[in-house]
């Protein structure tokens, strides 16, 4: 016995105009709250005088290494920025990119050093315990960049570096949203998000929840 099903080209528009309605309603409600976010990750870089000193000097051009990443504070806000991205659906939802992103060498480092090591990386290198010098043992190989060791003159360098920077500002937790973890910290984007995420949630929920209402409207019409 054949089976009619009705209604279904119906149905199929009407999810395509929620998908496309509830896209552009939450874009355009989070786009200035990402906008402040971007701003004040700009507004948290400090000035070259506020870091350690010998972070901001010029490098030396004959150095025959690869030299850690100089802090510039123009470059640094120069690296941050917004983007829109593009509209995703899966077989459960659907996804709208929109993030502020930091690509500076110097800005990535300031925004997360600490994460892995609150206290610096050991040094790789032991030292002489002569004259009451703290002596550190090599140390073996490490899976990760953030735990390697590493051959310094300055035994207390890692620890010098991080302990001198601001600390890590942690996610607020949002029920049902996310949790606190380690990758959620941070001095700058981080830092500007924990303190705006709130109101972007609301934003998102309250796009979501006008969709609804608008899709209910539109239904309510036809069937009259």
């Amino acid at each position: 016995m054949p089976v009619e099903v009705v209604g279904v080209k119906d149905v199929l528009k009407g999810l395509a105009f929620i998908d496309e309605d509830m896209y552009n309603r939450i874009r355009a409600a989070i786009r200035p709250l990402m906008e402040t976010v971007e701003s004040k990750s700009k507004g948290y870089a400090p000035a070259n005088s506020e870091v350690l000193s010998g972070w901001s000097k010029p490098i030396s051009s004959d150095v025959a290494y690869r030299p850690f990443p100089k802090y510039n504070a123009q470059t640094v806000k120069g690296g941050i920025g917004y983007k829109e991205g593009r509209n995703r659906t899966f077989k459960n939802g659907f996804q709208v990119e929109n993030y502020v992103y930091n690509i500076s060498a110097a800005g990535r480092i300031y925004e997360t050093a600490g994460r892995q090591n609150p206290q610096g990386r050991a040094p790789f290198t032991s030292i002489s315990p002569g004259g009451g010098t703290l002596a550190f043992e090599k140390q073996g190989k490490s899976k990760s960049r953030s735990t390697r060791s590493y051959n310094s003159n300055n035994p207390f360098a890692g620890y010098q570096f991080v302990t001198d920077l601001p600390p890590l500002v942690s996610q607020p937790k949002i029920k049902d949203i996310r949790a606190q973890g380690k990758k959620t910290k941070g001095r700058l984007i981080y830092r500007a998000f924990a303190e705006e995420s709130p109101k972007i949630y609301d934003a998102i929920t309250k796009a979501i929840n006008a969709t609804a209402t608008h899709f209910n409207k539109v239904t309510e019409k036809k069937v009259a």
